[in-house]
């Protein structure tokens, strides 16, 4: 790697001026702006966040092949990164969703009918995509790790189940772009759907690192604490 990852002593501001993504991230950390001159580990103490959660998260989302170590790897905390999770879960139902929607709905407002009942068809098919993938990870998914972090071991359920679950709402995702981009009529011009598209695409890259850190490090996170487990049992 030929690049400075972040690390805790970066300048919170100068990590976020290095990538105006991580703007989107700032809400899952319950944090705001107004770092001054503050570390990131200035920041994380003040807030009671994992300082090697951030890191982790501010880094995958800078640098595409950034590969932390299995030391680094130990020092994130599974229930800081649950906690994570159901506030984006919050943040794209309560707030990036319904904006995408909203949009694309008052796009429909100067197409002809039949786009328009795609479009809203298609919105509201993956409206419920999402929260049904969500619903399984905050009713299933994570209660069964906190009972397993907290040394009981419940059911036959295996945290393969929860990979096995993951429904691929990343790919109905790319398919709505598609029928944005190739299908709407010529008065839906570049111009009308810019904005709309590069929301979209955001919103993609958010959740493809979403589900980077659920496959590739809580799920194996947890898959060692169930071996363990097991070998006591």
């Amino acid at each position: 790697m030929n690049y400075a990852i972040f690390s805790e002593n970066t300048k919170m501001a100068d990590i976020i001026l290095s990538n105006s993504r991580l703007l989107y991230v700032l809400p899952y950390f319950e944090i705001n702006l107004g770092f001054g001159e503050k570390t990131a580990k200035q920041v994380c103490n003040e807030k009671n966040i994992s300082a090697p959660l951030l890191l982790f998260v501010c880094n995958i989302y800078t640098f595409d092949d950034y590969c932390p170590d299995s030391l680094a790897l130990k020092q994130i905390p599974i229930e800081g990164i649950i906690k994570y999770l159901k506030n984006s879960h919050k943040d794209y139902l309560e707030v990036r969703m319904p904006q995408i929607i909203e949009n694309i709905l008052n796009l429909t407002n100067i197409c002809h009918l039949k786009n328009e009942n795609i479009l809203n068809s298609f919105c509201e098919k993956y409206k419920q995509e999402v929260i049904t993938h969500f619903k399984y990870e905050e009713e299933v998914a994570f209660p069964y790790i906190i009972e397993l972090l907290n040394g009981r071991k419940t059911g036959n359920y295996k945290i393969k189940e929860y990979e096995s679950n993951h429904s691929d709402i990343d790919t109905a995702l790319n398919d709505l772009k598609n029928i944005i981009i190739k299908y709407l009529p010529q008065e839906c011009t570049i111009e009308k759907c810019r904005e709309i598209l590069l929301n979209l695409f955001m919103f993609e890259y958010d959740l493809s690192k979403h589900t980077l850190l659920e496959d590739k490090i809580l799920i194996s996170l947890v898959s060692n604490i169930e071996r363990n487990t097991n070998e006591t049992f």
